[in-house]
């Protein structure tokens, strides 16, 4: 039985503790709890309050929030320790910094795993198992409130089975509203098969859309993620076989029966990486924008003169 640390804002981590429970493979054996009086007051599971020192050594698996500031050094000692980690959250670290615990982890056996809830679902096992290639695979996730280059990360991580996450060719368009924020950015991934992967998102619609349709030689995939509405070829698609994963659990079986690793902090490196180039591109982009603005008026300054 594996002993588990919950190291975060307790009000964050506890949907989580949650599932965790309910797998009979693990013991939550503490808490080392971060937040204000009241979000660590709203934990509704008794479980005793350690030092984090005191908790890391305990553990065998340590459940983590983005709150816990463990620094990065800390961190680094306990994959050196072959402890496993499991992130709820996408984590602060540069990519060099993820390079070095995807070293150290290699190096340990630690298995580091980062949330991934689209990877998980039955829609996705389903896909992965259709799909032929090459393929033109189109993503809208449209909503009031969307980071989106939070959620780079779990469509990434996503596509980390699909079509993989190192693109040959990276492609951005940003748009941006008159205060100065994005409100659109679509990015396109083109793979040495000649996939294409395209990503729109926007945070100026009323109606909330996270839709996924995907196109491949004699067959047509439309999955509607807010309205559960799945279609192959426009027929139905029958998910029973494939129910939606508990990514804790598969997280626990590749501890205990070195099954094949998913969302891993390879494949997180692979993403970081993949944002970077897309926030540099964007970056860039809007550089160019300003300065043919600047120029302009210049422009038709000589055209008068």
């Amino acid at each position: 039985m594996l002993n588990i640390g919950i190291i975060g804002i307790t009000e964050v981590l506890e949907p989580h503790v949650k599932r965790i429970r309910k797998n009979k493979n693990v013991n939550v054996i503490g808490k080392a709890s971060v937040g204000t009086s009241e979000q660590l007051n709203g934990f509704h599971f008794s479980i005793p309050e350690f030092n984090r020192i005191e908790l890391i050594e305990r553990s065998d698996v340590l459940l983590v929030d983005n709150s816990s500031s463990l620094p990065f050094d800390m961190l680094c000692d306990i994959v050196r320790k072959s402890k496993h980690i499991f992130t709820t959250e996408y984590s602060n670290l540069s990519v060099e910094e993820c390079a070095q615990l995807v070293k150290l982890a290699n190096e340990s056996g630690s298995v580091i795993q980062v949330s991934s809830p689209f990877y998980y679902t039955a829609a996705i096992q389903w896909l992965n198992d259709a799909i032929s290639f090459p393929l033109f695979l189109d993503v809208s996730k449209f909503a009031a409130n969307i980071n989106m280059y939070e959620t780079l990360y779990p469509l990434f991580l996503m596509l980390s089975d699909i079509t993989g996450i190192s693109p040959k060719k990276v492609g951005v368009s940003a748009f941006e509203s008159a205060q100065n924020e994005r409100n659109f950015l679509n990015v396109r991934l083109e793979f040495g098969d000649a996939s294409v992967v395209n990503l729109n998102f926007s945070n100026q619609f009323l109606l909330d859309k996270f839709v996924i349709k995907v196109y491949s030689k004699d067959k047509f995939v439309s999955l509607d993620f807010n309205k559960k509405i799945f279609h192959f070829n426009n027929s139905k698609i029958d998910l029973s076989d494939y129910l939606t994963v508990n990514e804790f659990d598969a997280f626990v079986e590749t501890i205990e029966h070195g099954t094949q690793k998913s969302s891993n902090i390879e494949d997180f490196l692979a993403a970081m990486q993949l944002v970077e180039s897309i926030e540099k591109k964007s970056y860039n982009l809007q550089l160019s924008k300003s300065y043919k603005k600047l120029l302009l008026p210049q422009y038709f300054f000589l055209l008068i003169v």
